[in-house]
């Protein structure tokens, strides 16, 4: 457990539950991101991975991709205490706020044992809805919200750029070898899917930093070229999801 370094400006914090998703660290010196935050459930881990980076104390803001508990079930506990800021989508805002298992899909994914039968999703109040298009600062950083629906409703991808590498977080949206993440649930649309991955072949890309499996560390545009491609020809991306995984989403 701990963090691994990426890049001057971004960290990989490893809380060791296999229940989480990647979690980020975005230091823009004087402030710091972190984006997605994990289930809650290994949530000192979390914090003691953060402190190992040397940016719990300037904290800022909590970047949130979508309300999947794997990604957005930590919040509440990052926020409590803590002079920080958590930013999401009108879609998550409403489910995290609300701690909604059915819209985030978390009482199914209960059911099915994807999460411990005891897990409860804590809501979480969001303290700025942002948009396609939006733009903060972090610190030195310059954060970038880029829209991306298709894995479910009002998810969000967001672009760093350090004025030296651009870092594309991506959540469930477009993984290495430009994968996807298509699943039964009622708000994934693979059509929506295909047009969030033309929109973000579009981007400069340096890394690409997806939530589950591989980081890529290079090259981040061929991995999301690679996912519009199969698209524009009619044909879903290869799924990250196979018949036998347990692996939240």
């Amino acid at each position: 457990m701990g963090a691994r370094r990426l890049s001057d400006s971004l960290w990989l914090v490893d809380t060791g539950s296999a229940y989480d998703c990647h979690v980020y660290v975005a230091d823009g010196g004087s402030g710091a991101a972190l984006i997605d935050c994990g289930t809650g459930l290994a949530a000192e881990r979390l914090l003691e991975g953060i402190e190992a980076t040397g940016c719990l104390d300037r904290l800022s803001h909590v970047l949130v991709t979508h309300y999947h508990a794997d990604h957005a079930g930590g919040a509440a506990g990052v926020r409590a205490g803590r002079d920080v800021r958590v930013l999401a989508s009108a879609e998550t805002a409403a489910a995290l706020g609300a701690g909604d298992e059915d819209r985030t899909q978390v009482a199914v994914a209960r059911a099915a044992g994807v999460y411990p039968a005891d897990y409860r999703y804590p809501a979480c109040r969001v303290d700025e809805v942002v948009a396609d298009g939006a733009r903060h600062e972090v610190g030195e950083l310059s954060v970038t919200v880029h829209a991306s629906p298709g894995h479910c409703d009002g998810h969000l991808c967001f672009l760093v750029d350090d004025g030296d590498r651009r870092a594309l977080c991506t959540g469930d949206a477009i993984f290495s070898g430009g994968r996807v993440s298509i699943q039964p649930i009622p708000d994934c649309s693979p059509y929506l899917y295909a047009r969030t991955s033309q929109r973000l072949a579009e981007l400069p890309v340096d890394m690409l930093l997806p939530g589950h499996l591989d980081l890529v560390l290079t090259n981040g545009s061929a991995d999301l070229a690679r996912a519009a491609e199969s698209f524009r020809r009619l044909i879903p991306p290869p799924n990250i999801l196979k018949a036998d995984d347990a692996e939240p989403g």
